[in-house]
């Protein structure tokens, strides 16, 4: 297989990825009231463990210190980003949880900056502003108040970007180590779980409350298994093939697939207001990085 070859192949597979992410607002916004969102978390990252450890079982040998060191502190920073966006689906419209979710990619430079010291390039800058007016547009909190729904997905999103720039920093030296690869994504998904057992016991009292419907049924096997093991094997074979540049703008496509879905689903439907805010949104999301393509020739 040519090199082109490949890459459109990794591209078409980083678009599945983004659809079925896309897909998981919608599912989840209709499973939580059968169940709480913490609960949710941990029977969907515990369906995941479990798939993941009978798929690479070669993956359970070989774990070192700094292994699992880096394992648990991505495992927070995932655990915590999937149990804050959960919780605020409860009070935020599937489409607004995730465009909101979708700001993550522009808050990765900053974080970079934190981590790393690199400079911060002026159209990152522009694109923060741009995130803000589209976010005040698209969530209104002048006319109907701030909603906590929108305020834990923003958190979330921050956080996911700290989860996204430690990925990229500590697999760089796993690239021939697959197994420890798949190790890393073993312990995310163990170590989620363990957090939203925390959240069961902070936030819910410690109980467990869950209505077996078809709703929930479907919502923890397509999140568990399509939106957690498939979506994870696939970044994790096929991103290296594509440029990060790109792979971003196609990531940055999930909120469209999730408005899309969840205005044929659940009929959520927008103000003018609304659809100029999510349109500024997605143009600060993606045409920063199609700029430093063209830059940098990707």
């Amino acid at each position: 297989m040519t090199h082109g070859m490949t890459r459109h192949r990794a591209e078409a597979l980083m678009a599945l990825v983004t659809l079925l992410w896309g897909g998981t607002f919608v599912i989840i916004k209709l499973a939580l009231p059968h169940i709480s969102p913490s609960a949710f978390v941990l029977v969907r990252f515990l369906l995941a463990t479990v798939i993941a450890v009978a798929i690479w079982p070669a993956a359970l040998r070989g774990w070192d210190r700094k292994l699992m060191l880096r394992g648990l502190a991505l495992g927070i920073l995932f655990g915590i980003g999937f149990v804050l966006q959960s919780i605020g689906l409860q009070t935020t419209s599937a489409s607004a949880s995730a465009f909101i979710t979708g700001t993550m990619v522009v808050f990765v430079p900053f974080v970079y900056r934190l981590v790393e010291g690199t400079k911060v390039r002026p159209i990152h800058w522009l694109s923060v502003g741009a995130v803000t007016l589209g976010l005040w547009l698209f969530t209104s909190p002048d006319l109907s108040g701030i909603r906590t729904g929108d305020v834990l997905t923003l958190i979330s999103a921050i956080i996911w970007a700290f989860y996204v720039v430690y990925i990229d920093l500590w697999t760089t030296d796993l690239h021939d180590a697959p197994n420890k690869q798949n190790a890393l994504v073993i312990m995310q998904f163990l170590v989620t779980a363990l957090l939203a057992v925390g959240s069961i016991e902070l936030i819910d009292g410690g109980r467990i409350e869950i209505e077996w419907t078809w709703a929930l049924i479907l919502g923890l096997v397509y999140c568990g298994i399509f939106a957690s093991v498939i979506t994870t094997w696939i970044q994790t074979r096929f991103q290296r093939f594509t440029h990060p540049v790109r792979a971003a703008v196609i990531f940055a496509l999930e909120p469209l697939f999730a408005a899309i879905i969840a205005w044929i689903v659940l009929d959520e439907s927008w103000s003018f207001r609304q659809g100029a805010g999510a349109s500024l949104l997605i143009a600060a999301i993606v045409l920063p990085d199609l700029y430093l393509s063209k830059r940098t020739d990707v």
